[in-house]
């Protein structure tokens, strides 16, 4: 993508952010502002990366008022013109990208569920996923059984898949998608999010691929990823699709009128 066509994506980020219908600080349109702030930051650094090429070149001239920078200068322009430099440059631009986007869409869909479901509903869903161990446990008496009940309610951890589930069943049709593909493609994201940000790249888990845009993405247990085909947009693409995701999952949350967004502390 080319540096007008992400300066465009961002004037159309701030556009969407204006016509929203929600409040300040609600969780929803949190996300677009979000949203806007980690493709804007991906387009500086793009933009910082053309830089760097044409001070190589002696494209950009600088007066000697800060010439004291010199040494700074030469440095910032080897980023374009070492190979394994521009590369990880580019990388470590893609990564970035990639983990923000997915926590903020992680965290809207957290907030989301949380306002949205009830004791009886949380209880069921936490039931659920520990139905194996409540089945071992049925033989212990009424209090050990209730006590065991009342703690995993407490803490089990509820999965991103099973939140998206809950939300985009709250109302009959609300969900225009294929709910089956984009419930994939969220454990995609989440397997790819894991392997970049806890082990730079080496997975560990059930073996798993996904095709995405021409790009075919191979987990093996302790393992690198591998990605297999050529897309260097592929990382802006998988925000794109997160964002259609989100947007479409709206119509399923029509109900309630806000949803607050926690105050970041700055």
């Amino acid at each position: 993508m080319t540096l007008d066509e992400l300066l465009l994506l961002s004037d159309k980020l701030k556009q969407t952010i204006y016509n929203l219908k929600f409040k300040e600080n609600d969780a929803r349109k949190a996300y677009f502002e979000n949203l806007y702030a980690i493709v804007y930051d991906f387009y500086k650094g793009k933009v910082f990366f053309e830089i760097s090429k044409q001070i190589g070149k002696g494209n950009i001239k600088f007066t000697e008022e800060i010439f004291s920078l010199n040494t700074h200068i030469r440095r910032v322009y080897e980023i374009a013109d070492h190979h394994l430099l521009a590369q990880a440059y580019q990388n470590d631009l893609n990564k970035k990208l990639l983990l923000e986007s997915f926590t903020n869409f992680e965290t809207t869909i957290n907030l989301c569920f949380e306002e949205s479901v009830n004791e009886e509903d949380r209880n069921k869903i936490i039931d659920d996923l520990n139905k194996k161990t409540l089945r071992v446990c049925k033989e212990l008496n009424p209090e050990n059984f209730s006590e065991l009940l009342s703690e995993l309610r407490k803490s089990s951890f509820i999965p991103l898949g099973r939140k998206f589930r809950y939300i985009s069943n709250r109302i009959k049709d609300c969900y225009s998608s294929n709910y089956k593909e984009d419930v994939a493609f969220l454990e995609f994201c989440s397997k790819l999010r894991n392997s970049f940000s806890h082990s730079s790249g080496l997975y560990f888990g059930s073996a798993f691929e996904y095709t995405f845009e021409g790009v075919k993405f191979i987990f093996q247990n302790n393992q690198f990823l591998i990605m297999d085909g050529e897309n260097s947009n592929v990382i802006l693409l998988i925000n794109e699709k997160l964002t259609d995701v989100l947007y479409r999952l709206l119509n399923c949350l029509d109900d309630i009128s806000y949803i607050a967004y926690p105050d970041d502390g700055f």
